[in-house]
């Protein structure tokens, strides 16, 4: 499924999953101007109705039933379930956004991969888990998780063409970033993100005199 591109669709995407929620998922430009707009940021309400009008080609927002005025005017989008999703791997692939939990073995895993490129079930258990755990129970859950990614994310790990002392082994094609492959049908990434514009210069805000005044203080 190819992906909206269109730089403001990142920082759109951002701001709701900072504000929207499923128990709040009703938005106008106004609302998302006010959100998505920042110190580096000019978003506009103009900029934030075209965000929206794109999330909602996409499948990610929808309109309400009434949410129109008379002259066609959209009053309201309903951002989905689904839409969440992607408003949270848009944050997630933001410089500034939210980091995965260093402890999880998730995170762990895919961080050892990254660096080995290369992993059995029987590697990544030796280096990840304590001498005191469960090492069967914690191989076979890492011998899950990247058989999941492999299945699910195909072109960022692979299996190679022979085994390792019997044990399947892992290769990273892709490095997809601090995040974890899916592991899930249908479960979203941040690097979906990877190819969108960068935001325009003209959409930039310079910092003021003052504040560089302060910065060189």
């Amino acid at each position: 499924m190819a992906y909206p591109t269109s730089w403001y669709v990142v920082p759109a995407l951002a701001a709701l999953a900072q504000h929207a929620s499923a128990k709040n998922p009703l938005v106008n430009a106004a609302q998302l101007s006010a959100w998505a707009d920042s110190d580096q940021l000019e978003f506009s309400p103009g900029t934030a109705a075209m965000a929206l009008s794109t999330l909602q080609r996409n499948g990610w927002c929808t309109i309400p039933g009434g949410r129109r005025r008379p002259n066609n005017l959209v009053t309201e989008y309903l951002v989905t379930s689904i839409g969440l999703q992607a408003a949270l791997m848009a944050w997630r692939s933001m410089p500034n956004g939210p980091v995965p939990d260093k402890d999880e073995l998730s995170t762990r895993l895919w961080n050892l991969l990254r660096i080995r490129r290369r992993l059995t079930p029987e590697e990544a258990a030796e280096t990840l888990v304590d001498a005191d755990a469960d090492f069967a129970a914690k191989k076979k859950r890492i011998g899950a998780l990247l058989a999941a990614w492999a299945k699910h994310a195909p072109t960022a790990v692979t299996t190679g063409l022979k085994r390792e002392g019997g044990q399947i082994r892992y290769v990273l094609t892709e490095d997809w970033g601090r995040w974890p492959a899916p592991s899930k049908a249908g479960q979203f990434h941040p690097v979906m993100f990877a190819h969108a514009q960068a935001i325009p210069d003209r959409y930039r805000k310079k910092a003021s005199p003052v504040s560089e005044e302060a910065d060189q203080a």
